[in-house]
């Protein structure tokens, strides 16, 4: 411990380290291609890819069908339909 610290009293150390504004969760992102610093909402606005080096980023099914579809023009195809087994097959083991 250097003489400085001796002699700052603790409470001010503590005080310091609690005027730290915090800085939410999720708003930067870094490329890892380029180990580019992004912000978020830049990286959206050109579909997940980096500005710097082109990298695609990995987009998830519900966010690619997002960026696919138009907001009113989505309605799931086929929600009714029912699986069949043509061929009644039958396992040793019953199924949960």
């Amino acid at each position: 411990m250097s003489w400085f610290q001796k002699i700052l009293p603790p409470k001010i150390k503590r005080r310091v380290q609690a005027d730290k504004k915090s800085m939410p969760e999720g708003l930067w992102s870094k490329c890892p291609a380029c180990n580019e610093v992004l912000y978020r909402a830049d990286l959206e606005s050109n579909l997940e890819v980096c500005p710097k080096c082109g990298h695609h980023h990995r987009v998830g099914a519900r966010a690619r069908l997002k960026m696919l579809l138009d907001a009113e023009g989505q309605h799931e195809l086929g929600a009714n339909i029912t699986p069949l087994d043509p061929l009644k097959f039958k396992d040793s083991k019953k199924y949960p």
